[in-house]
């Protein structure tokens, strides 16, 4: 464990109860694109630590989390009410399993299927040059409740003419995708939406959210041979449980 303290450079509120902070980057602190990072509010106490994704690529200024505010929670208020110039704790021994390099070579299509703040990583592989330029397509799909919780990445995601993003919404009127992500995916909704096709040659999938849509949709993938690299075999891929 190699714990620093650095500081917020950037704190706004982008949703109902979600926070983005930027975090100013700690000397010879690296992490790889798709990694997550433990912080924790300082503390004359033993620190309450909370592992986060980290939502900027490898090498960026600064280091972006998307927080979501849990109600009644011990740590995520106080992460959300911190403003520029205060301070944080950091664990830079970063972690995860979402390393694009993890997954088989080859694919045409690269879908990035999240829930909540899960989408921070696939915030971060997006803006990576050297993992978009593997892809001709790829497929961003954000599952959440209400619009207002997923409105900020028009914000924070670069407009590409490969990149597709598409929301999830099921509590609010107007989407494409009003239900679930593994419902979508079951019915055919989702991959009619985007006009394409999730099979083991042309696809690579990566999966963070919450606990129940990650095992619904791995089974959905796993049915159609698209599993985890698994015993030292390469797969198409790869999930990181995200409960927030």
């Amino acid at each position: 464990m190699a714990i620093c303290q650095t500081k917020v450079v950037h704190a706004q509120a982008v949703a109902d109860n979600v926070t983005h902070l930027k975090l100013a980057v700690p000397e010879g602190c690296q992490w790889m694109t798709g990694q997550f990072a433990r912080i924790a509010m300082p503390s004359t106490a033993e620190p309450q630590w909370r592992c986060y994704s980290i939502a900027s690529k490898a090498g960026a200024d600064t280091l972006d989390f998307f927080i979501a505010r849990v109600k009644g929670g011990a740590v995520s208020p106080r992460l959300c009410n911190l403003k520029a110039g205060e301070s944080i704790l950091l664990d830079t021994e970063m972690n995860g399993m979402l390393i694009e390099s993890r997954l088989q070579p080859g694919g045409r299509d690269l879908w990035l299927l999240s829930t909540g703040t899960g989408v921070a990583p696939f915030v971060a592989i997006v803006s990576d040059e050297s993992i978009m330029n593997k892809y001709e397509r790829v497929f961003l799909v954000h599952g959440v409740r209400n619009w207002n919780e997923t409105q900020y990445l028009q914000h924070v995601l670069k407009l590409q003419p490969k990149l597709r993003v598409m929301a999830s919404v099921t509590r609010d009127a107007g989407a494409l995708i009003d239900v679930r992500i593994p419902d979508a995916l079951e019915s055919g909704l989702l991959e009619a939406t985007a006009e394409a096709e999730i099979t083991p040659q042309a696809s690579r999938v990566m999966l963070c959210g919450n606990p129940a849509m990650v095992k619904a949709v791995r089974a959905a993938m796993r049915a159609r041979g698209i599993v985890s690299p698994r015993n030292g075999e390469p797969g198409q891929l790869l999930a990181e449980n995200f409960w927030l």
